[in-house]
């Protein structure tokens, strides 16, 4: 196949240009904020001035260009519809929130001012990642974001931990990234096309009569690629030791935008190929993989997590518990609940995304300037020396358990419905008793900021203005989608 066939060049329409330019504007800036980065001090106010001019005129753009029908670039290489403006938009406020819950903390961990830059590159390579049809654009813009994040979590260069979490993420993600592309060239070999809804046409038409080995290869090892990137038991392993080594700032910024992005783009993928008559039919065992990984991704996460003292080590098990509700969600997507299980899981993503920003620019209010890892015991007293921010943190927690009328009460709620509707009453319940079990760990901080004394909380507490703008804007948004969720769970439509 040639270059003009991957991608057809073509001259773009001004409705094309419109629609792309929300990622033109995050991808000059990306260049101009690396451009700016070696000048020093001024270079990192320069970056970071870019990096946030940049995302405030990209969330504009994708806020005033809603296309009436999808937007298809490139004969489909790029199709900028409702889906792609979502997730967009949540990569690009994950980028933005967590450049400002650096500020004050670049200096005291003496971060390097590239890292504004890194996060303007990563975000480039969400807004692609979830904007595509196209599997070797999907890599491409999976690369981008991942080099981009193996750089952030390494930054903390006086950090052992980081180095280590670092390396260990690379060299699991560049795993991950090889599976993935393999399973790229055995569809493609299987099918004759790398376009997302030609393959699932082609597989359905192969699966009418037989189950032909080498398409469901090919299926399974892209499946791995994205389970990984999601973080599913078994493929979970590089989370708790990866998200607690980064600085609490990148860590935030990727337990929200990564991880919501890698949602987006599964949700683009199942919609065209995983859930289709033909695979249902033949491919039976594919719903009972994914039933097992779901189970126990709820179970192992919520039990783990129990154990943790660490505050950024439970919330990485947390969010290992969260992928086992979306993935609920998928289940009920493959099973014929299109509509309904797509838009519980767009708004559990949003919903996600809010609190985990929130909660982490807690934390990086509180974090120790010797470890960068606030602990239950960091927590003792919080509630008297500083309530507002005791609060906004029980807010998210509680959030986070599914306490109504939270936001993450009605993300679980829309969630476990569709399943429901699929006939999934058995894992359904079982995600109820993982939300159970894991309510226990989000209720023990409270038990710490409220119950315990004061001597024995953390003594370095600090008061940056982006991080307390953060935690401000993230605990109005989780009151305000809990008190009308209807208004975000129909983003879709």
């Amino acid at each position: 196949m040639s270059f003009e066939e991957l991608f057809p060049i073509q001259i773009l329409a001004a409705e094309q240009w419109q629609a792309l330019m929300p990622l033109l504007l995050m991808s000059l800036s990306s260049v101009l904020a690396l451009l700016f980065s070696p000048w020093h001090n001024r270079g990192r106010l320069a970056s970071f001035t870019t990096l946030v001019s940049g995302s405030v005129l990209a969330l504009l753009s994708l806020s005033f260009s809603v296309p009436d029908a999808p937007v298809s670039i490139m004969g489909g290489v790029l199709v900028i519809d409702r889906l792609s403006q979502v997730f967009s938009a949540l990569a690009v406020a994950a980028g933005l929130a967590g450049a400002f819950m650096t500020l004050g903390y670049d200096r005291r961990e003496n971060l390097v001012s590239e890292v504004y830059a890194l996060i303007a590159f990563s975000v480039v390579g969400m807004m692609i990642l979830v904007s595509t049809r196209d599997l070797l654009m999907l890599f491409i813009g999976l690369e981008l974001m991942s080099l981009a994040v193996y750089v952030l979590v390494s930054m903390r260069r006086q950090a052992a931990t980081a180095a280590e979490a670092g390396l260990k993420y690379f060299l699991l993600g560049g795993v991950a990234s090889a599976i993935l592309l393999y399973g790229v060239t055995l569809l493609y070999g299987s099918t004759g096309s790398l376009k997302f809804d030609v393959i699932g046409e082609g597989l359905n038409r192969l699966w009418q009569n037989e189950l032909p080995m080498l398409p469901v290869v090919g299926l399974v090892m892209v499946g791995i690629g994205f389970l990984f990137k999601v973080g599913a038991v078994p493929f979970h392993v590089w989370i708790p030791d990866v998200y607690t080594g980064a600085s609490t700032p990148v860590t935030g910024f990727m337990i929200s935008g990564v991880k919501a992005t890698a949602i987006g783009a599964l949700l683009r993928f199942s919609a065209d190929v995983f859930a289709l008559p033909g695979l249902l039919a033949v491919g039976g065992s594919f719903y009972w993989i994914l039933w097992a990984i779901i189970a126990v991704t709820l179970i192992f996460g919520a039990l783990v997590g129990l154990r943790q003292t660490s505050l950024k080590r439970m919330l990485a098990y947390s969010t290992i518990v969260h992928t086992g509700y979306v993935l609920l969600g998928f289940l009920a997507l493959i099973m014929g609940q299109t509509e309904g299980a797509s838009d519980a899981i767009v708004s559990y993503t949003l919903f996600y995304v809010v609190m985990n920003l929130g909660g982490f620019a807690v934390l990086t209010l509180l974090s120790p300037e010797d470890s960068d890892e606030p602990s239950l015991q960091d927590l003792a007293g919080l509630g008297q020396r500083r309530p507002y921010l005791a609060f906004a943190l029980s807010l998210f927690l509680l959030s986070m358990a599914g306490i109504p009328p939270t936001a993450g009460f009605f993300g679980k709620y829309y969630l476990f419905m569709s399943a429901l509707s699929a006939g999934e009453l058995g894992l359904t319940v079982l995600a109820v008793v993982g939300s159970v079990i894991s309510a226990a760990f989000y209720l023990r901080p409270l038990v710490y900021m409220y119950m315990r004394p004061g001597e024995q909380g953390i003594t370095a507490e600090h008061r940056w203005a982006g991080s307390s703008a953060v935690v401000g804007l993230a605990a109005v948004l989780t009151v305000f989608m809990g008190l009308v969720p209807s208004w975000f769970s129909g983003l879709m439509k």
